[in-house]
C-alpha cells in the first residue's frame, strides 16, 4: 500500500510504511501531521489512522523540568572529587617481572642440565619464542587457583572478576595469553619494551590493562609489607645470578666477536659461571 504525505503545505509521496514509521521514529511526522491512503474519504491525522496510530501513545507522561544550574554545577564537583580507582602500575610492573625473571632462570637452568646449546639458543631468537609459555599457562592455573603469582603475592596483588569472584580456568588462559602476546610481546626485548608502553598508556587511559579490559578483570590490593618487598628485591638479585651462570660466558663470547676491544675490561670481572660444556 502507498501513502501519501502533506509536508510544508506540499503533497508529496507516495511512500512505503517503513518509511512513514522511520519518519515518525525520527520526529520528521508528528500525530498532527497529514496522512492519506487508499480506504481514507479524506486527509486524516497520522495519529488518527487505524496503520499508524499506534505509533503516537495515547498518554505521554509528562517529563520533568531540567535541573537548576546550581545543582548541575554540584554534580559535576562530585564527580570530579570522586577517587579514581587506583591503577598500581608500580607494583604490577616489578610482580611481573619477578615471575618471568624467576620463571626464566629456571629455564636456562634446565637448559643447561639437559646439556642444549646454550650459546645457540641464546643466538637464535626463534628458539626463544615459546620461552614463556610454559610459564603462562601455570600463571592461569595460578590465578583460577588462588588469584595471584608468587610476584604479585609479594606485592599484595590479587587478580579477580568485576564481581571479586575467582577466574575461571578458561579465563586464566585467555588473561594469560593476551599478556604473553600484548603485554611482553613474547619475551623479545624490543617487542617487549613496545608493548610495555603501550599498556602503561592504556591503562593511564581505561583504567585497566587491555587484558583485564577484555576479560572484565580487576586487580585489587593490600597494604604492602615491607618483609615482602625485600624478598622481592632477593629474588630478582637470585635470578639474575642464575641466568649469568648459564648465559654469561656465552653472552661475554658475544660480546668479543662484536667489540672485541672490550676484552680488557671483560678479563676484570670475577663473575661466577657454570663451567663452559662443548
Amino acid at each position: 500500500m502507498d501513502f501519501w504525505l502533506i509536508t510544508n503545505g506540499e503533497k508529496s509521496g507516495p511512500f512505503p510504511d517503513y518509511v512513514v514509521r522511520t519518519r515518525i521514529s525520527h520526529g520528521d511526522l508528528d500525530a498532527d501531521s497529514r496522512i492519506w491512503y487508499e480506504g481514507l474519504p479524506e486527509w486524516t491525522k497520522i495519529g488518527e489512522s487505524e496503520i499508524f496510530k499506534g505509533e503516537f501513545p495515547e498518554e505521554k507522561g509528562k517529563l520533568p523540568p531540567q535541573l537548576p544550574p546550581e545543582y548541575l554545577k554540584r554534580a559535576e564537583a562530585a564527580k570530579s572529587s570522586e577517587p579514581k580507582p587506583k591503577k598500581y602500575l608500580v607494583r604490577r610492573f616489578w610482580a611481573r617481572w619477578l615471575d618471568l625473571s624467576v620463571y626464566a632462570s629456571i629455564w636456562w637452568l634446565g637448559m643447561y642440565v639437559a646439556g642444549q646449546d646454550i650459546g645457540a639458543a641464546i643466538e637464535n631468537s626463534w628458539l626463544l619464542l615459546p620461552m614463556y609459555l610454559p610459564w603462562f599457562m601455570y600463571e592461569a592455573w595460578l590465578l583460577h587457583q588462588f588469584g595471584t603469582t608468587p610476584g604479585k603475592w609479594l606485592m599484595s596483588l590479587k587478580v579477580v572478576n568485576e564481581d571479586d569472584g575467582k577466574l575461571s580456568l578458561k579465563a586464566g588462559i585467555w588473561r594469560s595469553i593476551r599478556v604473553m602476546i600484548s603485554g611482553i610481546g613474547f619475551g623479545w626485548p624490543l617487542l617487549s619494551v613496545l608493548c610495555q608502553s603501550m599498556s602503561w598508556f592504556t591503562t593511564r587511559r581505561i583504567g585497566k590493562p587491555i587484558w583485564d579490559f577484555l576479560g572484565q578483570h580487576k586487580v585489587v590490593a593490600g597494604p604492602l609489607n615491607p618483609f615482602r618487598v625485600v624478598f622481592l628485591v632477593v629474588g630478582f638479585a637470585a635470578a639474575f645470578q642464575l641466568q649469568m651462570a648459564v648465559r654469561g660466558p656465552h653472552e661475554r663470547e658475544n660480546i668479543l666477536k662484536q667489540h672485541p676491544q672490550m676484552e680488557q675490561y671483560l678479563d676484570k670481572g670475577d663473575g661466577w659461571y657454570f663451567p663452559v660444556r662443548k
